[in-house]
């Protein structure tokens, strides 16, 4: 085997991540929160850059919801300050009890064990072993635990939380608590013809019980829970002008980023290369910065157009449907990375006239139907859902009937297994669970 050693030329391609490239990657991924998040961690590190936060300045969705709000203000954060948190909602109420030591300690170890739902989570036998304490006054303290507000805390099964409410609920159908109790799972299952056929009861009277049930809360104690709303203010605007679409950057979410005027007097500290070389690095790093800043705008608004390019039926029409798109389409529109496109919509929003929506909200697949190369699982979905809505309850459509009403009215080639996994994520039950006696 021979071996020649030389010196050879040759010419590849190749893509070098400077660090100005990797700095407007890394911007154009982050949400408005992480991006202002990072930009004050520049400033703390470079002297040079001035950072003026314009969201204060932005009044507009300020003011217009305190137009609406001053007055009911006062009640609504009262409301929601009423307890920080369900169990010290529930320990406010023990100071009129008298409890010996070990009843006081099994009380607070019950209240640990409650979760933000209301629900006993674990096993009586279980605590008593691992704190010795006497199961009968585990279960002693857990009936005081059950007597408390907010009505049904401390249950171990939701058919537990729905008995412990009704108890304390004297107008309510008849037989309600017996059939909750003898036959909960066949009336959970909506198979009420077995439930009429044992009991004597005719279907109207437990779709009576059914429909008084649903006004019971099954999840008591997230009324307590301590969550504070998230306003989303958007990273675009779309609006129509002339019958034309036209893209607004929200430029007063983000602090404008400039060179501060107080860095000359560092480079007329005489001859000092090292000062020199430090100012001239920093005042580099802010023009970066704000190089990368535009360029992420420039394309987050490239991006928007392409989007309503594509979707031309969802902006220009009633209807609002959506046609197939991916990430690939809008890259190859814009000949740029799919992965740019994934970083500029990731976390991002857009105000239309229609509502707000998440960018990723536009991008739809196929439906698996050689018919159906322009649907979207996003429009069968859509369609779906108003079937549902605008069926007779006491004959509900049934999946296969759906997909042949599709096929028939809309050309939508969906199989009667398709119909049943999109009825599925969008949480709508089968037929059999919708229908009504009444």
């Amino acid at each position: 085997m021979n071996m020649k050693v030389g010196l050879f030329q040759e010419q590849t391609l190749k893509l070098t991540m400077t660090k100005e490239l990797q700095q407007a990657i890394t911007l154009l991924q982050y949400s408005t929160v992480d991006l202002i998040s990072y930009l004050q961690e520049v400033t703390l590190e470079n002297p040079l850059i001035d950072f003026i936060d314009k969201s204060n300045s932005n009044q507009f969705y300020h003011n217009k919801r305190k137009q609406h709000t001053d007055e009911k203000q006062n009640w609504i954060e009262n409301v929601s300050r009423k307890g920080s948190s369900l169990h010290e909602h529930l320990r406010s109420q023990l100071f009129d009890f008298h409890f010996s030591s070990v009843e006081r300690q099994a009380m607070e170890i019950l209240i640990d064990a409650v979760d933000s739902n209301g629900y006993m989570t674990e096993d009586l036998e279980n605590i008593s072993k691992k704190f010795a304490i006497p199961l009968e006054v585990l279960e002693k303290q857990l009936h005081v635990l059950q007597s408390l507000d907010p009505v049904g805390v401390g249950a171990r099964s939701l058919q537990e939380c729905l008995l412990l409410q009704l108890k304390q609920i004297k107008d309510k159908p008849a037989y309600t608590e017996f059939i909750l109790r003898e036959y909960f799972k066949p009336f959970a299952e909506k198979t009420w013809k077995e439930i009429s056929k044992k009991t004597g009861l005719s279907l109207k009277e437990i779709q009576c019980i059914h429909d008084f049930i649903q006004t019971l809360n099954p999840r008591p104690g997230l009324q307590y829970e301590d969550t504070h709303p998230n306003y989303i203010i958007p990273d675009l605007i779309v609006e129509e002008k002339h019958g034309e679409w036209v893209v607004f950057y929200n430029d007063d979410l983000l602090p404008q980023i400039r060179i501060s005027a107080n860095y000359e007097p560092l480079i007329e500290m005489g001859n000092d290369s090292e000062i020199k070389s430090y100012v001239a690095s920093k005042i580099q790093q802010c023009r970066w910065l704000v190089k990368s800043l535009e360029q992420r705008k420039d394309t987050l608004v490239k991006v928007m157009y392409e989007i309503i390019r594509h979707q031309h039926e969802f902006f220009y029409s009633k209807n609002q449907i959506l046609k197939p798109l991916t990430l690939k389409d809008i890259a190859d529109s814009l000949f740029i990375h799919e992965s740019t496109v994934s970083r500029a919509v990731k976390d991002k929003y857009v105000q239309t006239p229609f509502g707000l929506y998440e960018l990723k909200y536009f991008f739809t697949n196929r439906v698996a139907s050689n018919d159906l190369e322009d649907t979207s699982a996003a429009n069968v979905k859509q369609m779906i859902q108003k079937l549902v809505e605008g069926e007779d309850k006491k004959r509900p459509l049934s999946d296969q009937k759906i997909a042949d009403f599709l096929k028939k009215e809309y050309n939508m080639s969906v199989s009667r297994r398709t119909v049943a996994k999109y009825r599925d994520q969008l949480n709508i039950p089968a037929s059999s669970i919708r229908k009504r006696y009444e």
